[in-house]
């Protein structure tokens, strides 16, 4: 291994709003599936499903945006758990960060040829794309032109990140401009609050409960922020601005969304087309529906793609720590002598992507994306459970002055000396444990091939801690 191969540091290119553009691809692409999701389930409580599940981002989102500004290296819930309860809880949080960011690859690369398959229909008259095996390996290619990508350097993918996430902003902000006061005068807010009694009998608390969790989808990325932290340019200043940027953004905009999607149409309508939601809302719209659906297509492609490449970046920088922390291979934390990306773990886990497709091509469309998407969240709040009591911890073990703080604190004296004592994080831990239950409880497929993956994960743990020790005697 050659001198530059071997380096542990990596660029720092990114700015505040490429920062922000990471977390916002990562998560504002998910509204483009879970729209359709949640009302088919929660039907016009779908507004509410995703507030509650709001909370439980809210909250992690600040822990993060605490936690990374003072600890600005690649890693995100890994490092911090390692740092606060050690090597083996840091394995965990960032195996189960592992587990999603390779289930976001996949997954997002599937919605995007759904979205993309609109475009092609509309155009050429077929929808080839939808059918198997198409769908699946169109999935694989653009996977594997973002792992060209991502090798190249960051400061290139994030580019494209930024100028993907702007036009997806834009899309959305005309989505609402025209869709709210649509609604407005056509009485569906009226409409919409006398529904919102008959929660228990339409929807059942049963489905609204899974709905709820099921809300998460929409909110799990906020972890992608901090994997840059290290690439950051001012990270104390620019993550917690970017990370706040990203939460109202991502909350406004779905609440917002739901809304207007359960009061233009019948909420069973738009759950029927739950592959493509915003194309059948863009569609009711006044004027300019027929137009705008075809760009919407557009926009609902470029901002899954973008998730799919905001994957990439955050399972590559996860895997690159627990490489550097030895909690993998050393070889995991390799960076290129040229391009200084870690493209050992780009390269690796994009394929381990693109084999889960693979192995599944045979299903229809539809049944593919639905056992993709049922191992999405399984990981992530068990790591977001950590980052919560991580911000509790590492108050007490590392009582240095923080950049920025999660708010709500109470001071405490222990061993005569001060502490600052966060109140928010417990409320954190106990709402991403709750809607991991329910995830854990409602999802088979999730919960047989998750519990798999840590089995498998574990083993793995054990095997390389064994061989440090062997090497040191």
């Amino acid at each position: 291994m050659g001198k530059d191969e071997s380096r542990v540091a990596l660029k720092r290119v990114i700015g505040t709003y490429s920062a922000f553009s990471m977390g916002y691809a990562d998560i504002g692409a998910d509204i483009y599936i879970a729209i359709g999701l949640i009302a088919f389930y929660a039907g016009s409580a779908a507004p509410l499903a995703f507030l509650l599940a709001s909370i439980t981002y809210i909250i992690t989102g600040l822990c993060y945006a605490e936690l990374t500004s003072t600890y600005p290296v690649a890693g995100g819930a890994q490092f911090f758990s390692t740092k606060a309860f050690g090597n083996s809880h840091g394995f965990l949080a960032g195996w189960g960060l592992m587990l999603d960011y390779t289930i976001c690859i996949a997954l997002f690369s599937l919605a995007s040829v759904g979205y993309l398959s609109y475009v092609v229909q509309t155009f050429f008259g077929t929808s080839i794309l939808l059918q198997s095996p198409y769908y699946g390996l169109v999935a694989i290619t653009l996977i594997l032109g973002l792992i060209i990508l991502n090798i190249i350097g960051i400061k290139w993918s994030s580019s494209f990140n930024v100028i993907l996430v702007t036009i997806s902003l834009i899309t959305i902000s005309l989505f609402l401009l025209l869709g709210l006061p649509t609604i407005i005068i056509n009485g569906g807010i009226e409409r919409w609050a006398l529904d919102l009694g008959k929660i228990g009998d339409t929807p059942s608390w049963n489905n609204f409960l899974y709905a709820t969790s099921l809300a998460m989808v929409s909110y799990i990325g906020i972890e992608s922020i901090s994997q840059a932290a290290e690439e950051t340019k001012n990270p104390a200043k620019v993550i917690p601005k970017a990370t706040k940027w990203t939460i109202i953004s991502i909350v406004l905009f779905t609440i917002l969304v739901s809304l207007v999607s359960v009061t233009l149409l019948p909420s069973s309508l738009v759950g029927e087309h739950s592959q493509n939601p915003l194309i059948i809302l863009a569609n009711a719209l006044p004027f300019i529906g027929g137009i705008l659906s075809i760009w919407v297509a557009f926009v609902g492609f470029t901002a899954c793609y973008v998730s799919t490449n905001t994957g990439v970046i955050g399972v590559s920088r996860v895997a690159f720590s627990m490489g550097r922390l030895r909690l993998f291979p050393r070889s995991f934390a390799r960076i290129h002598s040229k391009y200084y990306t870690p493209y050992i773990t780009i390269t690796l886990f994009s394929l381990i992507a693109c084999l889960l497709i693979l192995i599944n091509t045979g299903l229809e469309g539809v049944d593919l994306l639905s056992l993709i998407a049922s191992l999405y969240n399984f990981g992530a709040l068990i790591s977001y459970m950590y980052v919560n009591l991580s911000t509790i911890v590492l108050r007490f073990k590392d009582n240095s002055e923080r950049v920025w703080k999660v708010p709500l604190n109470i001071t405490i004296r222990r061993g005569g000396k001060k502490y600052l004592l966060p109140i928010l994080p417990f409320f954190g831990f106990i709402s991403c444990l709750f809607i991991w239950i329910i995830v854990v409880g409602t999802h088979e497929v999730g919960r047989l091939l998750g519990g798999l993956w840590f089995l498998v994960g574990i083993i793995m743990y054990f095997i390389q801690k064994k061989r440090i020790k062997n090497n040191s005697t």
